[in-house]
């Protein structure tokens, strides 16, 4: 039996006391936008998070998206009318949500089911057990959008799977096929639809019989052995993801695509002649 907790806008969260699961759906009014993730959405998943972690009687969370797609990513048609500070800040916060994930005391597990593209699948980066329908539409499309990946894209999904295969999917534009879903270990287990709940069940079973403390504890002792470039990716990919940014691609991408206009991109070396005419000289350091 599924209870449901919480009021919030953009998420449907129940409580199954037999298997001690929390499910996360996320939800939108409109259907056609595909789990957005606008500013709401962070919001709700910080705070969330934040209960989760005081619950530790809670064995495992269920993330899942509305009308079986898990997300479509950022909702930039949001994120262009922000302050450009504002929306800096909201990348930091959602790098930090995935970041929060791995050291839940919970087992998270990502129910992708028919797909998610861009940013959208970074939040199942910090899930431990990632599902998915044999059906289904994965990419990194983050280069399609103008956006360098910002939610641990690039750092977590590298300590997490071989980087040959990230590097792949990010530089290529192509839909990620199942061999490699799996070969990679991005997704765990592939599910037929009709079996899905039992399949689901099971697993979740299996987890609320584990001892507890030796189930927080191994999960703690994983985390160890990656924290360290956990901790460095923070750094680095905000730094690049800030930088994608200033640039405004992202923003031309939308407003080329409105118009049905051709997009124009700053070239690369004007981008180089930029960086050079903003740098200080070494007599201006010195002074």
């Amino acid at each position: 039996m599924k209870t449901e907790i919480f009021n919030f806008n953009t998420l449907k969260v129940h409580i199954c006391s037999k298997t001690k699961t929390l499910f996360l759906q996320m939800i939108q009014p409109e259907p056609s936008k595909k789990n957005l993730i606008n500013e709401e959405l962070i919001t709700e998943l910080e705070s969330l998070f934040s209960w989760l972690s005081q619950h530790i009687e809670v064995h495992s969370v269920v993330m899942t998206g509305q009308d079986e797609y898990f997300s479509k990513g950022f909702d930039l048609n949001e994120f262009i009318n922000l302050p450009e500070k504002r929306f800096q800040e909201l990348l930091e916060k959602y790098q930090k949500l995935v970041y929060v994930m791995f050291f839940l005391p919970q087992t998270i597990i990502a129910n992708l089911q028919g797909g998610g593209v861009g940013t959208g699948l970074e939040l199942a980066m910090g899930a431990e057990i990632r599902l998915a329908f044999k059906e289904n539409y994965f990419s990194f499309d983050h280069l399609k959008q103008a956006l360098v990946p910002s939610g641990g894209g690039i750092g977590f999904s590298t300590e997490l799977i071989p980087n040959s295969f990230i590097r792949s999917w990010l530089l290529s534009p192509e839909p990620v096929d199942n061999q490699a879903l799996k070969a990679s270990g991005f997704i765990h287990t592939f599910l037929n639809k009709d079996e899905e709940e039992k399949t689901l069940s099971d697993i979740l079973t299996n987890i609320s019989k584990q001892a507890p403390v030796a189930r927080i504890q191994t999960k703690r002792s994983l985390l160890e052995a990656i924290l360290p470039g956990l901790d460095r990716t923070i750094i680095f990919e905000k730094k690049f993801a800030l930088a994608g940014l200033a640039m405004n691609d992202w923003k031309k991408k939308i407003n080329d695509s409105k118009k049905g206009t051709s997009q124009e991109f700053i070239k690369a070396r004007d981008l180089s002649l930029l960086l050079k005419e903003e740098a200080p000289s070494k007599k201006e350091n010195l002074q």
